[in-house]
């Protein structure tokens, strides 16, 4: 009965918390022992479940509570009483004396008669006879902490739940704790099922990323972390631990491996099912069904014990799949070479897709023949054409493994295939492994365009490529198809690291090798790079050179998508606002990008469609591209500033500021670190304007300030892409800033082109100046600016920012004491943050309307309903309930709730009968 000591503890030695919201829980779980008397903590091995139970212990003992212990251990469930028997042990022997002989007895017999298998005596004596034991200690208030419940005997936990009910209210409290991945519902043999409940679930990848950064590891490699770990605590910790080499000699005896933590998690479960899981691992993409017909032995019972024990989680369908990377490695790499060519053999007559059928028969032998090799090349290409690019390197890596050296033509070729198809993907690790085969095979050239698909697949991480880069220049010699080809990614990496010059000088070389080479598709590339630099920095002659590179005949098939010419003209659309454009540019490029089978070109297309939806003001459409973009980005590894910087832009218009703040927060951490300067940039950018409108400005400035001066290290000078200088303007205003603010404005107003005063920037210029004016009380004026940027706003489509200033209209109006023009400019604001379903700035609107109502003293009735009022009113009275009210009109359910308190005191009714009896004509 002592409690499991595979498990290290997760929070000892005065290193932190592992989760941010461990301390949270821990007020959680002391709440529902003070209000409810009991709390159920569940999760699986390793989870911190202990642990947290340990914390609820030490603050119940603190406040004079008497504990008392049980940690059943695996058999304990099938002796009878076995956990009361322990339990009887700890209480205190006076009060066992104090019971009346025959009470003494049963309780004797219970706590002599372990281990045999049969109960001691009547179960109802002994109910009875435990809640005198606890009864006869008169004031004194019990903590009952059950640890690993599963384990613990039926009676036992008949006679504890029994008990916890029959004491005075208070007198017992219990904390149970349950191993487990599917039915949390076991702790409530011991406690009531309304009990609240724990569930220890995985960290998320932001708060890996989190826990990374305060162990100063780099937070890039939480993509990593995290799908190794499946955000595990212990996975995830000691993942951590062995990501620096300055790991200290206390660390490395503190947290064992993630191998030997994946290693104890898997003796969880007995011999069967791990033998069961050793063939699973090689699978892809397995179904219960699929396992059942590749291995009949495989049985149902042992794919619930992995999913019960949570290192196997069920997906869609009868899908399934390992909780974490590390845990399908261990049972992988401890499999004999036996068992596993056994498994991808009978795997290659049962998968579906024949890709992977062919994959498995290639796995399946070592010496595999011309024909087996022939085919796994075909699997390679099928799976290109299906746009799963890293599938296709996988197979080619491993059939140039098996390749005779006598082949060595066939051998390289399937290298550098692999290593393309890696880079697209966004797969370094697979690039990598292509780029060291062909440096150990002498392949001169053909290693240079390894090194350059690594390059690719590192997406916004810098660091290290320089090296890459001149070592694969070195190798390309004199080939000038090679040399265009490092000096583009040359002028990726300068643009991402601030040095526009360089970056244009790396374009223009790409430009003359490209032509030397007669390569028309590399050229438009080089055209294209060369005139998204010139753009960035204001050369006169970007437009020209984007001209060029679209007049090019070349095959975009042949390019990464995001190197096209026509994808450049498409951001240029988009940074001047002709959204019509832009939208049918970006259809037709969306089923692109999905079939080449590159991660970061379907990102780079996402995030285009989501910051599309945002200008346009469908928040919904816009949340949805961000999340793919997310996740496309995390399936692939890439870095993940350009996508947090697209969710938090999103979620800025549609879902939360909260949550806009921590995606900006996140992508300033990970770009930064990266010495990302463009995406650094973005992410603060975004940040700052959520501080600048939910009343945080002086933060706003000061990360204003920050974005302006990574603007002027990268030379930036289209002012169009990054619309920080209207936002900063704004901020100087409301934080009394006049006179910056005021030379700010004249310094725009002086260099601002007529292109760029036609866009949405001249507009939201327009806004920020209002702002500038009203707080230096000209309101008068500030009026007529907010009039002349809301139609500007409107004409260009963009119905958010259209919003944003009428909200900014009625403040200015309220502060004329102009209170109906207030309260239209306010209706009118919330009718297009509603339209478009931009929850976070409608509710902006709601406060400020509200205020405004109460502001001013107005009769009771119908007509003086504002217009939200009326929409919720008549949505309700037409039977829908607040929360459908809420899905219905893209609002919060609190925002329901306070929009209708104030229908009922307006018209001073109290129910839902008396609301459709007001709004009736009379």
């Amino acid at each position: 009965m002592t409690s499991d000591r595979s498990t290290p503890a997760l929070y000892e030695g005065g290193r932190g918390a592992l989760w941010p919201a461990f301390d949270a829980r821990i007020r959680a779980g002391r709440e529902a022992l003070e209000h409810r008397h009991g709390v159920l903590v569940a999760g699986v091995w390793g989870s911190g479940r202990t642990t947290l139970l340990r914390a609820l212990v030490c603050g119940e003992e603190a406040d004079g509570a008497s504990v008392l212990r049980l940690a059943p251990g695996q058999g304990d469930e099938r002796r009878a009483f076995s956990g009361l028997a322990h339990l009887l042990a700890a209480v205190p022997p006076d009060l066992l004396t104090s019971l009346p002989p025959a009470q003494q007895s049963v309780l004797r017999q219970v706590m002599h008669h372990v281990p045999a298998p049969a109960p001691p005596c009547d179960a109802l004596a002994v109910r009875l006879a435990v809640t005198a034991l606890l009864a006869a200690a008169g004031e004194v208030r019990w903590l009952l902490a059950v640890d690993d419940e599963q384990w613990l005997d039926a009676a036992s936990a008949d006679v504890v739940r029994h008990v916890a009910r029959a004491l005075a209210p208070g007198r017992i409290r219990t904390a149970v704790t349950v191993r487990t991945a599917l039915q949390p519902a076991l702790g409530h043999r011991v406690l009531s099922e309304h009990a609240p409940r724990i569930v220890l679930d995985p960290l998320t990848l932001e708060e890996t990323v989190l826990y990374l950064e305060s162990r100063g590891e780099r937070a890039a490699t939480a993509v990593a972390v995290h799908r190794d770990s499946g955000g595990h605590p212990l996975l995830v910790q000691a993942l951590a631990a062995g990501l620096s080499s300055a790991a200290t000699d206390a660390d490395c005896g503190a947290v064992r491996t993630a191998r030997e933590l994946a290693a104890a998690w898997i003796a969880t479960v007995d011999a069967g099912v791990r033998d069961t899981l050793a063939r699973l691992a090689l699978a892809h993409d397995p179904t219960r069904l699929q396992v059942r017909r590749t291995w009949p032995t495989a049985t149902d019972a042992h794919l619930s014990a992995a999913l019960e024990a949570g290192i196997l989680k069920p997906l869609t369908g009868d899908r399934i799949a390992f909780a974490a990377r590390a845990l399908q490695a261990e049972v992988a790499d401890s499999s004999t070479e036996s068992t596993t060519a056994h498994a991808h053999r009978a795997l290659a007559a049962t998968a579906p897709d024949p890709v992977h059928a062919a994959r498995h028969q290639l796995l399946g032998e070592d010496r595999p023949s011309d024909d087996v090799l022939n085919t796994a090349d075909e699997a390679a290409a099928l799976a290109r054409a299906g746009g799963d690019r890293a599938l296709s390197a996988d197979i080619l890596l491993a059939a140039a493994a098996r390749t005779p050296n006598a082949q060595r033509h066939a051998q390289l070729r399937r290298l550098v295939a692999a290593a393309e198809d890696a880079g697209a993907a966004g797969r370094a690790d697979l690039a990598l492994r292509a780029a060291d085969a062909l440096a150990a095979a002498r392949a001169g050239a053909a290693e240079a365009v390894a090194l350059l698909a690594v390059v690719d697949a590192s997406g916004q991480e810098l660091a290290d490529l320089d090296e890459l880069l001149l070592r694969a220049r070195r190798l390309a010699r004199d080939d000038p198809a090679l040399l265009a080809a490092v000096d583009m990614r040359s002028a990726i990496r300068h643009n991402l690291g601030g040095r526009p010059e360089e970056a244009r000088q790396a374009a223009l070389g790409a430009v003359r090798h490209a032509s030397a080479a007669r390569l028309p598709d590399l050229r438009a590339a080089a055209l294209t790079m060369q005139a998204r630099i010139e753009r960035i920095t204001g050369h006169p002659g970007a437009r020209r050179t984007l001209e060029l590179a679209l007049a090019v005949p070349h095959s975009d098939r042949q390019l990464p998508l995001r190197d096209t010419p026509q994808y450049l003209a498409t951001r240029h659309a988009l940074f001047d606002d002709r959204l019509e454009e832009a939208g049918t540019a970006l259809s037709g490029l969306l089923p692109l990008a999905e079939e080449s089978g590159s991660a970061e070109d379907l990102q780079e297309v996402l995030r285009s469609l989501a910051e599309l939806e945002v200008r346009r003001g469908s928040c919904m459409r816009a949340l949805h591209w961000s999340a793919r973009a997310l996740a496309v980005g995390r399936a692939a590894g890439l870095s993940l500033g350009p996508a947090w910087y697209t969710c938090a832009t999103a979620a800025a218009a549609g879902s939360s500021f909260d949550e806009a703040a921590r995606f900006a927060r996140l992508g300033v951490l990970v770009s930064r670190e990266a010495g990302d300067l463009v995406f650094t940039s973005r992410n603060l950018l975004a940040l700052a304007t959520v501080e600048l409108v939910t009343g945080e400005p002086d933060r706003a400035v000061a990360n204003l300030g920050r974005v302006a001066e990574l603007e002027q290290t990268q030379a930036v000078r289209d002012v169009t892409m990054l619309r920080w200088q209207p936002e900063r303007v704004e901020a100087l205003a409301v934080t009394g800033q006049q006179e910056p603010a005021a030379r700010l404005l004249t310094a725009l107003r002086n260099s601002a082109s007529p292109s760029a005063l036609a866009t949405g920037w001249g507009a939201a210029l327009d806004r920020a100046e209002a702002v500038h004016l009203a707080h230096a009380n000209r309101r008068n004026e500030a009026v007529a600016l907010l009039e002349r940027a809301g139609e500007h706003f409107a004409g260009l489509g963009l119905r958010i920012e259209e919003g944003r200033t009428h909200l900014m209209r009625g403040r200015v109006e309220r502060g004329r004491r102009r209170g109906a023009s207030a309260r239209r400019a306010g209706d009118r604001a919330m009718a297009l943050f509603e339209e478009a379903g931009a929850r976070p700035w409608a509710a902006l609107a709601h406060t400020f309307l509200y205020a405004a109502e109460e502001a001013g003293a107005s009769p009771r009735g119908p007509a003086m309903l504002t217009v939200t009022e009326r929409r919720v009113a008549d949505v309700v009275v037409s039977g829908a309930s607040n929360k459908e009210a809420a899905q219905r009109l893209f609002l919060s359910v609190k925002t329901v709730e306070a929009t209708l308190s104030r229908v009922y005191r307006k018209l001073d009714v109290r129910s839902r009968n008396q609301l459709a009896a007001a709004l009736r004509p009379s």
